[in-house]
C-alpha cells in the first residue's frame, strides 16, 4: 500500500486542484488511500514514486512529502514532537540536510525561526548530519496552517515558472480566449485517461489542451474547423512537440472517428463565434455529444468546459452520458467557467 505523503495544492481554485490530484493517483495507483484532506493539504497513503509522479504530472499540486509528524500548529508542541530516533531511520547518517518551512491560511508562526529551532535540533541529536544550504540530500519540510501542521522529507516541488515557455501569450500563434497551459493540463489529468492513451481534441483553437497531453504522455489528435487557426495551432505543435502534431481540419459534429478515443478533452469556442457562423454554442454542442460517442471506446470520457449559464447537463444523459463531476472557476471577475467529466 506505501506509506503516509502529504501534498500541497495550489490556492487557485478551493475544489479544482483538489479534483486533479484524485483523478491523477486513481491513475497512477488505484490501490492508494486518501486520510484527509485539510484545506490545501491532502495526506494519502501511497508509493514514493507515484507522490513524486503527481508533483510532476500535475498542474496544481505544488510539493509532495514523505509525513513524518503531524501536530496542532504550536511552536513549542511542534519542537517536543520531533522524534530524531525516527528521522535517524530515514536520513542517512553523515548527511547533509536542510530545514524548510511553508504558513497557508495565515498560520501566525515565525517561519524563519521555526526553521531554524528545527534545524538546530536536529543537528544537536544527530551530529552526523551537516547543514547544507544549496543542495542538500534530503529536506525537512514543514507546512502550518492555523490548526495544524504537517512535518516530513521533501520528495518533489514543482519548479517556479514551470509553465512560464508555454503561456498563451508566448507561443508562435495565440488567440484572446487560448486557455492557458495550467489549466489544459488539469484538463487532460481529469479525463483520467491512462498514460499512452489516446485523446482527442475536436475544438483545437491554437492547439494548448494537445501540447500539455503530448507532454504527458498520451497519443493525441485535434481537429479545428477554420484552417487558419489549424495552421497556427500546427505551429505551436511543431515547436512544443516536434513530430506529434496530429492536427485535422474538420468539423466537431461530424467526426471522422469511429471507437479510436479513450478520452475527448476540450475547450469549445465561446467567445469565437465567428469559428462556429449561424450555430449557437448550445446547438453546436448537443450535436457533438451525439456525434462524439461514435469516435469514443466504451467507458470513454469528456472533458468540457462551458461558460457557466450554459447548460448541457441533461443533453449529455440524453446522448448516454453520465456526469462523473463538476467544477466551477472564475477567470476574471466576468467570466465564470464550468468544468464538466462526463463517462
Amino acid at each position: 500500500m506505501g506509506e503516509k505523503y502529504f501534498f500541497l495544492l495550489s490556492g487557485f481554485d478551493k475544489e479544482l486542484p483538489y479534483g486533479e490530484l484524485r483523478a491523477l493517483i486513481s491513475i497512477l495507483h488505484p490501490e492508494h488511500e486518501i486520510i484527509k484532506k485539510d484545506s490545501r493539504i491532502v495526506v494519502v497513503k501511497t508509493l514514493k514514486d507515484v507522490a513524486e509522479e503527481i508533483v510532476d504530472r500535475s498542474a496544481y499540486t505544488k510539493l509532495s512529502a514523505r509525513l513524518i509528524f503531524e501536530i496542532d500548529t504550536n511552536e513549542k508542541d511542534i519542537l517536543s514532537s520531533i522524534n530524531t530516533s525516527l528521522l535517524k531511520d530515514i536520513i542517512p547518517s553523515n548527511s547533509t540536510i536542510l530545514v524548510r518551512g511553508l504558513t497557508i491560511n495565515g498560520a501566525s508562526l515565525n517561519k524563519t525561526e521555526l526553521e531554524k529551532k528545527i534545524g538546530s535540533l536536529i543537528i544537536d541529536e544527530i551530529p552526523s548530519l551537516k547543514v547544507d544550504l544549496r543542495n542538500p540530500e534530503s529536506t525537512v519540510v514543514f507546512i502550518s496552517s492555523p490548526e495544524k501542521t504537517y512535518i516530513g522529507i521533501l520528495q518533489k516541488i514543482k519548479p517556479k515558472r514551470v509553465f512560464y515557455y508555454r503561456v498563451a501569450g508566448r507561443r508562435p500563434f495565440t488567440l484572446p480566449s487560448a486557455m492557458q497551459p495550467d489549466l489544459s493540463r488539469c484538463l487532460v489529468n481529469l479525463s483520467r485517461t491512462m498514460i499512452g492513451g489516446r485523446i482527442l481534441d475536436p475544438f483545437a483553437g491554437t492547439g494548448g489542451i494537445m501540447i500539455e497531453a503530448i507532454l504527458l504522455g498520451y497519443q493525441v489528435y485535434g481537429v479545428e474547423l477554420k484552417k487558419w487557426i489549424a495552421q497556427g495551432a500546427l505551429r505551436n505543435l511543431k515547436y512544443y512537440t516536434p513530430s506529434l502534431e496530429n492536427m485535422v481540419i474538420g468539423d466537431a459534429r461530424k467526426l471522422m472517428f469511429r471507437k479510436y478515443f479513450d478520452s475527448i478533452v476540450t475547450d469549445p469556442p465561446y467567445g469565437r463565434s465567428t469559428t462556429v457562423p449561424d450555430h449557437s454554442l448550445t446547438n453546436l454542442l448537443e450535436k457533438f455529444l451525439y456525434e462524439s460517442r461514435n469516435c469514443l471506446k466504451d467507458g470513454g470520457t469528456i472533458t468540457l468546459v462551458t461558460p457557466e449559464n450554459i447548460w448541457i447537463e441533461d443533453t449529455a444523459s440524453e446522448a448516454g452520458y453520465v456526469l462523473q463531476e463538476s467544477y466551477r472557476i472564475k477567470i476574471h471577475r466576468s467570466l465564470i467557467r464550468k468544468i464538466m467529466v462526463f463517462k
